[in-house]
């Protein structure tokens, strides 16, 4: 990577990063570092950290995989580097579209487009009546946004300007398309209880079906064609039994789901879907954590470990974070540490479960991963 000391093309960056009006419309010819105060390899992997609530501390940092040494192989804060300017209040998810990023921001509530470099080229502030913004699907020149006050947002994928809202279930959490279908878990949160799945008719933006799901469900997956639900299950923490469920959607409403196990994070490659079960006793504040896999051509589940060498540490850590590089089937694993000055290790395992190298992320909580080639 080379730095740029150029003050003046830095000025240009942040007056780019801060404009919102008009974003570029060819991507057809990626420049992968155009704009960039800090140049970048062609592989990339871009992993955003949460940060702490309510602090701004919100950060993206840049890892090459294929760095031999410790220079340069991480860049903790490369929107920082990139843009001049802090992310914001609390990352909270991450999609690669077209070769551009496209990164949510739930405290300080916008979504921006980054460009391969992560240098930003517009964004769009979300409303208090609109709700934090939460999750990302796209398809077909369109981004789809889950919003708390009850809405999925349809926005065009180079401006970020919204097109259309369809009202879903309560606080609409984890997005993803499948045959054409947008699929959205409807969390508990409060006095409020989720436990449905929004099924989004593409072509004429209306929910086709409610399915009906355990309660408080966080995440969904898509793996071989089918669709994997994660969550908590109650909204007492006390009592969260984490379940993972198959979800069968059929013609009516309502739904047919069933559970293979317990799972705080899952992750798909291929036929595989990955999960790790990191549960707390919260009368000790001891941390257990368990791999295990789930073959989606066989229907049968592996309870032995995915990752065959892991360090100690990973046995009692608080994941964060359950990734797969999906050109080579690298696992990743984030892990986060609950205080202000604690900053997120992510640990990397080739496809056949061999550790490779841990690091530091340089940000607190990495939560979402994206990989560019």
């Amino acid at each position: 990577m080379k730095l740029k000391k150029l003050l003046g093309r830095m000025a240009c960056i942040v007056a780019l990063a801060a404009t919102c009006t008009a974003c570029g419309d060819d991507n057809d010819a990626v420049n992968w570092n155009e704009g960039a105060a800090v140049e970048l390899p062609r592989e990339r992997i871009f992993i955003l950290n949460q940060g702490n609530w309510n602090s701004n501390d919100a950060t993206l940092t840049f890892y090459d995989p294929q760095a031999t040494g410790t220079v340069d192989k991480v860049v903790g804060d490369i929107y920082l580097a990139q843009n001049g300017k802090k992310l914001g209040d609390t990352g909270q998810a991450m999609i690669a579209y077209r070769d551009d990023l496209y990164i949510v921001v739930s405290g300080s509530k916008y979504i921006a487009r980054l460009n391969g470099a992560g240098v930003e080229q517009c964004r769009y502030a979300f409303t208090a009546e609109q709700g934090d913004p939460r999750y990302l699907a796209a398809e077909d020149g369109k981004i789809y946004v889950s919003l708390w006050s009850g809405v999925v947002m349809r926005l065009d994928a180079e401006t970020l300007q919204p097109e259309a809202t369809v009202a879903v279930g309560s606080n609409p959490e984890t997005l993803v398309i499948e045959d054409d279908k947008l699929y959205c878990v409807n969390c508990s949160y409060y006095t409020t209880v989720g436990n449905t799945v929004s099924v989004i008719d593409l072509a004429t933006f209306k929910v086709a079906q409610t399915l009906t799901i355990f309660e408080n469900p966080q995440r969904i997956v898509e793996c071989n064609d089918r669709l994997f639900v994660q969550g908590y299950g109650s909204t007492d923490y006390l009592n969260y039994t984490y379940p993972v469920a198959m979800l069968t959607p059929t013609v009516s409403s309502g739904a047919a789901y069933q559970e293979i196990g317990q799972a705080t994070h899952m992750a798909a490659y291929g036929n595989t879907l990955y999960l790790a079960y990191s549960y707390t006793d919260w009368t000790t504040y001891v941390t257990t954590n368990t791999f295990w896999s789930y073959n989606t051509a066989t229907g049968k589940r592996s309870d032995v470990s995915f990752l065959k060498n892991a360090p100690e540490e990973l046995s009692s850590a608080s994941i964060y974070m359950l990734e797969v590089n999906p050109e080579n089937g690298d696992i990743y694993v984030g892990i986060a540490y609950y205080s202000t000055s604690g900053k997120g290790d992510v640990y990397r395992f080739s496809s056949d479960g061999t550790f490779i190298e841990s690091f530091e992320t340089g940000g607190q909580g990495p939560v979402d991963m994206v990989f560019l080639d």
